[in-house]
């Protein structure tokens, strides 16, 4: 099968899982059905979450910058990891302004659901590139022109200071056309074995239901009050 086919038959497969699963999910529906009723706390805790992500990327996103099979499958992420260099510093601006620090953050732990993915996708980018390509579509938001989050933060009333920065964020994706970017590079892969796409619609079943799990653990933890930061010296 031709890579382009491929990612389409993926992508479809994705949207299929993440309607049964992620636009479900509490969190979600919290966001989209009544973001005006839901605490604070779980608007911060999902850009807190992100921000564990963002300052782990290099794990999950260099292994692939050496993709040997495809140079210009190499050259777009090369172009993608450069485009992507400091996102966690835009997030962190917002967390600055609901009085959380630099430091603070650090000598935090992220959620068994944050580093779940983040180990999942650093297992996948080491030693199944291609099949890790296939889940920047989903991770960068996909091909959608309006943020959902940034959409119920401006319905709950969130201030600037902390919308704002995560508004950026999502418009700097949104004009880097992140969110196509596996198309991109599945374009440029002339064929994939049927073994290899075979395994890859299994793995999607995976990556699907960690992704899901990254946002229970997320509405578990903060929606029920948990606190911002855990710090790794707690027990």
């Amino acid at each position: 099968m031709t890579g382009a086919s491929l990612i389409l038959d993926i992508e479809d497969l994705q949207s299929r899982l993440m309607s049964r699963t992620i636009q479900r999910n509490p969190f979600w529906r919290a966001m989209e059905e009544a973001p005006e009723e839901a605490p604070d706390r779980l608007f911060h805790g999902l850009c807190i979450e992100n921000y564990h992500l963002l300052f782990r990327e290099s794990y999950f996103d260099a292994p692939v910058l050496s993709y040997a099979a495809n140079t210009e499958v190499r050259l777009l992420l090369n172009a993608f990891y450069c485009e992507e260099i400091g996102h966690d510093r835009i997030l962190l601006k917002a967390l600055n302004a609901i009085g959380l620090t630099e430091d603070e953050l650090f000598a935090s732990r992220p959620l068994r659901g944050t580093l779940a993915l983040c180990n999942a996708l650093s297992y996948w980018a080491r030693h199944d590139p291609l099949f890790f390509l296939t889940t920047l579509g989903p991770l960068e938001g996909g091909d959608a022109d309006v943020d959902s989050f940034v959409e119920a933060c401006r319905r709950k009333g969130l201030p600037d200071a902390f919308v704002g920065p995560i508004a950026n964020h999502a418009r700097i994706n949104r004009e880097g056309d992140h969110g196509s970017l596996t198309r991109k590079i599945f374009s440029a892969i002339p064929a994939v074995s049927a073994a290899d796409c075979d395994r890859m619609m299994r793995q999607t079943h995976m990556f699907i239901g960690i992704y899901d799990d990254f946002y229970l653990d997320l509405h578990e933890h903060y929606g029920r009050g948990g606190p911002l930061v855990r710090s790794v010296w707690e027990a």
